[in-house]
């Protein structure tokens, strides 16, 4: 069975502070990134995988990353 991680993203014109815990509480990792599509797709590609793509919450396309 496969770890559910959770993220938080808190999203400011110039960074975006990010937490990734694991399903039982535990900080996987936290930090920043810059407030741009590049580096969030960059970041994205560290997250664990696989990163389940259209699941209904974060919808990855070749344009970019989009919350639904």
């Amino acid at each position: 069975m496969q770890s559910m991680y959770y993220i938080g993203l808190d999203v400011h014109k110039q960074k975006i502070s990010y937490c990734v815990k694991e399903g039982g509480g535990k900080v996987f990792a936290e930090g920043w990134i810059p407030a741009t599509r590049f580096d969030l797709d960059r970041w994205m590609k560290t997250l664990p995988q696989p990163v389940e793509r259209g699941t209904g919450r974060l919808r990855c396309s070749p344009a970019g990353s989009t919350i639904t």
